[in-house]
């Protein structure tokens, strides 16, 4: 066989047979909460993965398991703000449906390789909402208090990366978005039906 005709060959079966990289994805535990008290999240979907976790009021919030993720290009959800005052109902409703900023792939990357000497395999999505602001943060939770986090050198031209809302940890913003808000629940969500099994009672 011709050099030429065997060359030929080799660079199709290598694109045949698994030269192409994978698509980027990370292992999240997920987080849901609130910095400023208490919120009732009925849906929280981040680039196709449901971060509500109900009755929520801290930061980072209630957590699960998680899984493997893909950089998220969209959010939607429903949830409504707390009234301050114990078992006193809800005080306003929140949704949105918007998409997520094309660098977050970059930004988490980014946080995967920040630290000079501390390395963790999992990262950790947060949904975190106050009254009608959703914001998406990606972090490798490392603590100074009991870890080395000190940077690589340069690391981060863009200044993405940024302190948690607690001021504990570093973290990357995937989005910040502020959605459309209402007195009385809106149509087709959790919160209409539970007004409406309340009128009728």
């Amino acid at each position: 066989m011709k050099k030429g005709k065997f060359g030929l060959l080799l660079l199709l079966a290598s694109s045949m047979f698994g030269c192409t990289s994978e698509p980027y994805s990370a292992k999240v535990g997920y987080n849901n909460g609130s910095t400023t008290g208490r919120h009732v999240v009925s849906r929280m979907v981040v680039g196709g993965v449901d971060f509500s976790m109900g009755s929520v009021g801290t930061y980072p919030g209630k957590a699960s398991t998680g899984g493997r993720m893909w950089p998220p290009a969209h959010i939607e959800g429903d949830w409504a703000k707390g009234n301050p005052t114990p078992s006193s109902g809800l005080i306003s409703y929140h949704r949105i449906s918007m998409d997520i900023p094309k660098d977050a792939e970059a930004k988490m990357k980014l946080m995967d390789n920040y630290y000079q000497n501390f390395e963790r395999t999992r990262g950790y999505m947060q949904a975190i909402v106050d009254g009608p602001r959703v914001r998406v943060f990606y972090t490798k939770a490392c603590f100074s208090m009991f870890n080395d986090c000190t940077p690589k050198q340069n690391i981060d031209p863009n200044n993405w990366v940024i302190k948690s809302p607690d001021g504990t940890t570093d973290v990357v913003k995937l989005f910040d978005g502020i959605g459309e808000s209402s007195k009385t629940p809106f149509a087709d969500t959790h919160f209409e039906e539970i007004d409406k099994r309340k009128k009728m009672e």
